[in-house]
């Protein structure tokens, strides 16, 4: 196992048939249904899964904020008492020069029936701290409380609230019918965007699948980094780093490897299969798609796509699922990955 999860932490972290010799059919295997399906949107793109799909939200960030949502909290009395409880925490912790932690709080420009769903606290993270500032925002929305935190040095706060201010004016619940705004999706929430700033955003979402647990898959979009480089070079340098005493025990076959272009979006993959030397079992596979976008362009935003056959924290060297069935469901939920239709046409 040691060694299974050194190949996937080396190869795959850093990132229509297959040859028969890998196919193994498993008669205890059910294939998934991907006739029943439901759309995803995230960020910028949206995709198609199994409905039985477990959908597990990631990170999420933008224009300098990180989002989360605050467990236990689901009704308005819940919201007061821990916006209250926030600020009189910080008013009682005491700073070395500006009497308290606290350096302002104010209500955000949501409110439903005119009362206050929304609240900026800011504050300075420690005691001897005099050049940065946290800033905490809150929404409640749905039931739900999200939780929205920067930081900022002292001369450039009143450019990151204005931010903050921006995002919480723009926040609102995802439409059940079609989105007709441009901006970013996250879970059940919407951030009208109209793309003409170059807003730095990150959203990334887990898939899960109950017929096939041992597959998993990773979904994100966002702003292109300096830092990215194509998936195949990144991943075959990464192989050359790969103790020998590891590549003797498992053969690493390049299944697909190349430029796919899907629904428009010109990307790369690597589909390969892992092959146990030792153990003579089937193996497994993993693959990965990516559409690196172009920097510093909101409008042309950076997709990657990867499928693990056999989950890293899985006690196991090889799959039980039929090679072709991981193929269908690899290739079914990629291949209908594109850019959302109310941010499609720039």
């Amino acid at each position: 196992m040691k060694k299974l999860n050194m190949l996937l932490i080396i190869s795959l972290s850093l990132l229509n048939t297959a040859c028969s010799k890998f196919q193994v059919e498993d008669a205890n295997n059910d294939m998934i249904n991907l006739k029943d399906t439901k759309n995803i949107c995230l960020g910028r793109i949206e995709f198609t899964v199994p409905k039985e799909t477990d959908v597990k939200l990631g990170e999420f960030s933008f224009d300098g904020n990180d989002f989360n949502i605050i467990e236990n909290v689901s009704s308005i009395d819940q919201y007061n008492e821990t916006i209250k409880n926030a600020i009189e925490n910080l008013k009682n912790e005491k700073h070395e020069t500006e009497g308290s932690l606290l350096k302002l709080e104010k209500n955000g420009s949501l409110s439903i029936n005119g009362k206050s769903t929304s609240h900026i606290i800011v504050y300075r993270p420690t005691e001897f701290t005099d050049s940065i500032f946290n800033i905490d925002a809150y929404i409640y929305l749905n039931q739900k409380l999200i939780k929205i935190t920067s930081k900022a040095g002292n001369d450039r706060l009143t450019k990151a609230l204005s931010r903050t201010e921006n995002i919480i004016k723009n926040f609102k619940l995802k439409p059940t019918n079609d989105l007709k705004e441009q901006g970013l999706c996250w879970g059940d929430f919407f951030i009208i965007d109209n793309m003409t700033e170059n807003r730095f955003f990150l959203s990334e979402a887990f898939l899960f699948f109950p017929s096939y647990s041992e597959v998993k898959m990773h979904i994100e979009n966002r702003s292109r980094d300096e830092s990215d480089t194509p998936i195949i070079q990144m991943i075959k340098k990464n192989r050359d780093k790969i103790p020998e005493e590891f590549k003797r025990d498992y053969k690493v076959t390049d299944i697909r490897s190349g430029t796919k272009e899907i629904n428009g979006v010109k990307g790369e993959e690597l589909f390969t299969h892992y092959e146990p030397i030792l153990s003579f079992g089937r193996g497994y596979e993993s693959g990965v798609w990516q559409y690196l976008g172009t920097l510093d362009n909101p409008k042309d935003s950076y997709i990657y796509f990867g499928l693990e056959g056999l989950k890293s924290s899985s006690n196991k060297e090889n799959s039980s699922i039929p090679q072709k069935q991981i193929f269908q469901l690899n290739d079914f939920v990629l291949n209908s990955i594109k850019i959302s239709k109310n941010n499609q046409g720039n």
